[in-house]
């Protein structure tokens, strides 16, 4: 899973009023992100919230307090729960640590930075982090920036590295971070990874415990029309849950089981899987997928989920 990295050079407000406005909106942007498994519940900062500078005379941690305070009491709740990792390289594996010490930033876009200062970026860029801050300056406001550090090779030469880093410094920001997370997930090319990352990949749909086996039997040039075709119901999946109404509105065709399977023990009997709960049951919905594939799935009008049980060859 990602991990949310403060954007300490970022802390700087012309007053309260704006600092608080400014840490709101990130507190639902960041709890966006670790609601749909993009991120864990913690951020890396390079000093602890009451040593970290955000106003003149208040530290960051004092202006968790304060969003309490003025009434946000959700959101100071939730700033105030997050796991805080420090320094940077806390919990960091060897190699990490490692290449993260060979490493000095130079600066972002058009701005330069001190050594303190790019760490935080330069530690997004080694670990695919996502960077977290205020919009303060032009050059954070947008959902990707590019960090420029030098890194020591191996052989004792310098190189000058550009990478493109994740940037939330408004809420707004986490949707386009979100889409393209995704979209790289559901680009996997096994079917173990599928499975791993499932939840991720496709928010929206629940998997029952037979899909695992069902992917490891899957044709491997067929996973990416799968992949597709799940994407296609995560979309109606969570559509479904703002707009309410008797079923998802399918953007591929799903169609109930016939009424002779149906009234067929045998093959009723076939379309029993496991539920994510734990209990068989009766998925009584497919879409199609290539020649002749079948994502068999169930929904529940009650709840909105929309569950899938079975992944493979016609029954």
């Amino acid at each position: 899973m990602r991990k949310m990295v403060l954007n300490h050079a970022s802390l700087a407000a012309p007053d309260q009023h704006i600092a608080l406005e400014w840490l709101q909106d990130i507190a639902t942007g960041m709890a966006s992100l670790i609601q749909s498994g993009v991120v864990s519940p913690s951020i890396g900062m390079h000093l602890h919230p009451n040593e970290i500078p955000c106003l003149t005379d208040k530290s960051l941690l004092d202006m968790y307090f304060e969003l309490g305070k003025q009434g946000k009491r959700d959101e100071s709740s939730f700033l105030l729960g997050l796991s805080t990792k420090v320094p940077l390289i806390s919990e960091a594996e060897p190699n990490v640590a490692d290449r993260f010490s060979m490493c000095e930033a130079l600066g972002c876009e058009a701005k330069t930075l001190s050594t303190e200062d790019g760490e935080p970026l330069v530690m997004c860029a080694i670990t695919d982090g996502i960077l977290v801050g205020f919009p303060s300056e032009p050059v954070w406001e947008k959902n990707r920036i590019t960090v420029t550090f030098d890194e020591m090779l191996q052989d004792g030469c310098i190189k000058e590295v550009s990478e493109i880093i994740d940037n939330l410094t408004r809420s707004a920001h986490a949707q386009p971070i979100l889409s393209r997370f995704r979209a790289e997930l559901r680009q996997l090319t096994s079917p173990s990874a599928l499975w791993k990352h499932r939840e991720s990949a496709f928010p929206g749909l629940k998997f029952g415990p037979d899909v695992e086996s069902h992917l490891a039997r899957l044709d491997r040039s067929l996973l990416h029309t799968v992949v597709n075709k799940l994407a296609n119901l995560d979309e109606a999946a969570s559509q479904w849950r703002d707009d309410g109404g008797p079923e998802p509105h399918w953007p591929c065709k799903v169609t109930p089981e016939s009424d002779s399977d149906m009234r067929d023990k045998r093959q009723r009997k076939k379309r029993r899987f496991r539920s994510y709960r734990g209990t068989r049951v009766l998925f009584t919905w497919h879409a199609r997928y290539g020649s002749g594939g079948r994502i068999h799935l169930r929904f529940d009008a009650a709840t909105h989920e929309v569950e899938i049980g079975y992944v493979g060859p016609h029954l």
